[in-house]
């Protein structure tokens, strides 16, 4: 099974969990069968004009480690078959552990909302700060 991760970079933050896929331009692809990281920019995973879950499922990409995912996004990715999980922190490696070990929750509606405050995570106020995407 082939896992995908945003990550800061792939050079020094590699290790390094960035908050979700819409904060960086890379990611680790995490392959469960023989223990092997690899890191690509997101654009080689899947094109613009491309189906994001399309490309994922096609290179036997069913799973997403994530600290932060847009609700729509979240929504897609359920409906195309795809399991997303909460990170707990940002090490790649310890997510990874944690996931295998099954001690990461799965990515849902209540803990994308009730993980923000009221003023921003959903983006509906006109007070949202400089954390909110």
């Amino acid at each position: 099974m082939n896992i995908i991760i945003p990550v800061i970079d792939d050079n020094e933050g590699k290790y390094n969990m960035a908050k979700g896929f819409h904060n960086t331009e890379h990611v680790c692809i995490y392959n469960t069968l023989n223990s092997s990281y690899e890191w690509f920019k997101h654009k080689d995973i899947s094109s613009i004009e491309e189906n994001l879950s399309l490309s994922l499922k096609r290179k036997g990409i069913y799973t997403i480690i994530t600290s932060q995912m847009p609700f729509l996004a979240l929504r897609l990715f359920k409906e195309s078959g795809l399991l997303v999980y909460k990170s707990k922190g940002k090490n790649l490696v310890e997510n990874i552990e944690l996931f295998l070990k099954k001690e990461l929750e799965a990515f849902t509606p209540q803990i994308h909302f009730g993980s923000t405050n009221s003023a921003c995570g959903s983006c509906h106020s006109s007070s949202c700060g400089p954390d909110c995407n």
